[in-house]
């Protein structure tokens, strides 16, 4: 099969599109034909060596989540059948930016009747993580106020989606270009981080998801309520400002969850909520891929493509 292989990291570009092996069936597995592959910062970051990852072994297949349709499935097999079009992120990251993957089925969603294969395979990660950042805690009620940094890239653009579906008060953050398409998503309003005073005169938070980290932390967390949630998917939260203020706080590493996946296709699916694609590339152009996604000025997902 063809694949984009890495033999080593720190390089984007050294990624190569070239035969190798398939991967091997294995009990409670399935193999399954890519269709689709999505692109997310957690790739570049594990490639650029930003995210340590010593269990790796070279030579390597990028890549956390897909769609496609089941070519075989192993004897022990009974919930999964050949021909059934599947989407999912693999708790054990990589494989996906390949012509053929093998996942436990465990980790596995059907895709729903009628949605497109290229928007289930921009989903499993991306819509999870903002998914699991605004309601894993438990803590939000409607009219709860929430504040969402980076509400234009992928995990945000869900994220306002849902909080606005759950009727929370959102706040988002963004640049000025995409200012109209993060309220007509639903936002209640928005704030342009290019200006020196947004973070002003703000009301206190329940909750605030953030998807850019850094230093800007230390000015994000005096904003919430005592007691709310600071939730990052960036680095972890400093405990001594959590402490200082008294609210809790977590870096959020969101895994494999397919039930909860199958509910929010099904959302997608009669179109209440909406996937941004920016760009659909050939899975041959992978690097081209990683690069735009790192220099993140694609409003929306990159999606690989097997020809």
């Amino acid at each position: 099969m063809k694949a984009i292989i890495y033999d080593s990291f720190g390089n984007l570009e050294s990624g190569k599109y070239e035969d190798t092996a398939a991967p091997e069936l294995k009990p409670g597995t399935v193999l399954i034909n890519v269709l689709y592959a999505g692109v997310i910062p957690f790739d570049v970051k594990v490639i650029e060596k930003v995210i340590p990852m010593p269990h790796i072994k070279f030579p390597f297949i990028p890549g956390a989540e897909f769609s496609g349709v089941i070519l075989q499935v192993a004897k022990d097999v009974d919930n999964c059948q050949v021909g059934d079009y599947v989407c999912g992120n693999p708790n054990s990251y990589g494989g996906a930016f390949a012509d053929q993957i093998v996942v436990k089925t465990e980790e596995l969603c059907k895709i729903p009747a009628g949605l497109a294969l290229e928007s289930a395979a921009a989903c499993p990660v991306s819509s999870l993580a903002a998914w699991h950042g605004l309601f894993n805690e438990g803590t939000l009620n409607k009219g709860d106020k929430v504040l969402i940094i980076g509400a234009t890239g992928n995990v945000g653009s869900f994220a306002v989606q849902f909080a606005a579906q759950a009727e929370l008060i959102v706040y988002a953050v963004g640049s000025a270009q995409y200012e109209y398409d993060t309220l007509a998503l639903g936002a209640n309003y928005y704030l342009d981080y290019k200006k020196q005073d947004y973070l002003e005169n703000l009301p206190k938070f329940d909750l605030i998801l953030d998807m850019v980290g850094g230093e800007n932390q230390k000015k994000l967390i005096p904003l919430l309520k005592e007691g709310a949630v600071f939730i990052s998917l960036v680095n972890e939260p400093d405990p001594e400002e959590l402490n200082l203020y008294n609210v809790k706080g977590l870096m959020l590493n969101s895994g494999s969850n397919p039930k909860q996946l199958e509910e929010i296709l099904e959302l997608i699916q009669i179109g209440e909520i909406k996937v941004k694609i920016s760009k659909v590339l050939l899975m041959q152009d992978a690097v081209i891929g990683l690069e735009e996604v790192k220099d993140g000025k694609e409003n929306g997902k990159v999606i690989l493509k097997n020809s």
